[in-house]
This record gives C-alpha cells, sequence and structure tokens, in this order.
C-alpha cells in the first residue's frame, strides 16, 4: 500500500503542477482590444459630380495643354485648380512624343501613326478609385500636316472624351 499511496501523491502532484502552468500561461496572454466596425466602402463620386479637377504634371507639358482645353471645352462643367485641397478630382497621366524626320514622314504628313501619345487617369481626390480613364494620339488621316499636331491635339481629344464620359455618366442611373 505504501507503493500505491507513494504513486498516488506522484499523480495528484503531477496533475497539480499541470493545472498551476495551464491557469499562469492564461493568465499571462494578453486581452485583445476590441476590433473596431469596419467601415463601410466609401463609394467613389460619380463623373457627373466633379467640378474641380487637380492635374498633375505630365510630359510633354501635356498637363498644360490639358488645362487650357479644358478652360476652352469643359467651361462651366469641370475646371482645372490649382492644387489638390481644392480639387474633387485628381487627374494622372504620362504622354510621349516621337520626334525625328521618320516619325514626321510618316506620321505628321502621311498620318500613318501618332507623333504624340497620352494616357490619363481620373482619380477621387484620395487616389483609391479610378472614375475614368483614356487614351490618346495625335494621327489625322485627312488633313495631315495640315491641323495641328502634337501634345496639343493628344489634350483636345483627351478632354473631348472626358466631357463624352461626364455626360454619359449623367444619363446613366444610379
Amino acid at each position: 500500500t505504501t507503493m500505491s499511496t507513494f504513486t498516488l501523491r506522484r499523480c495528484v502532484l503531477a496533475f497539480g503542477l499541470l493545472a498551476w502552468s495551464v491557469c499562469l500561461a492564461q493568465s499571462q496572454v494578453q486581452p485583445q482590444p476590441p476590433q473596431q466596425p469596419q467601415q463601410p466602402p466609401t463609394t467613389p463620386p460619380r463623373l457627373y459630380e466633379i467640378r474641380s479637377i487637380y492635374i498633375e504634371e505630365m510630359a510633354e507639358d501635356l498637363d498644360d495643354y490639358i488645362a487650357a482645353e479644358m478652360i476652352k471645352q469643359l467651361k462651366g462643367l469641370v475646371q482645372p485648380v490649382g492644387s489638390v485641397d481644392q480639387a474633387d478630382a485628381v487627374l494622372t497621366g504620362v504622354a510621349d512624343h516621337r520626334k525625328g524626320t521618320g516619325s514626321a514622314v510618316t506620321g505628321r504628313y502621311l498620318g500613318l501613326h501618332d507623333t504624340a501619345t497620352g494616357a490619363v487617369k481620373l482619380y477621387d481626390k484620395t487616389k483609391t478609385h479610378i472614375l475614368w480613364a483614356d487614351e490618346a494620339g495625335d494621327r489625322s488621316l485627312l488633313f495631315g500636316a495640315m491641323t495641328r499636331g502634337g501634345p496639343r491635339k493628344v489634350a483636345s481629344r483627351l478632354v473631348k472624351k472626358l466631357e463624352k464620359a461626364i455626360k454619359e455618366d449623367r444619363k446613366r442611373p444610379l
């Protein structure tokens, strides 16, 4: 009986140590702070709600040409502004203008390809949602050398496409 008492005491001691270590481990676990309820995703503004656009700097001075075309074509609809704080949306983009004799002959005079191209994206003010994106070139098949080309023509076409997108967005149901 002494042997069984010794084994029983050993088992009770082992069980007690195990229970004590589990309790100690649980007391050291830091409670996690309550999670914040997730914010519902913000809905981006519709194109027709945009009244002011900040235009970021672009290559080939495309930003300046776009601003000038906006003032001409979108008068009363949308206006370019000088800072992001004043804007409802932000326009970013890239431009390319091929220069040289080969590009001038085949592109400018014959109208076979674009000598200038541009691609833009219109973001909401926080730059989390793309509201509109498009690209344009300066190719002109009919009149070739008699019409203006380069970044000015690209800007004119991009603003015309933006105006069309705004007007189509007005017609679209919510």
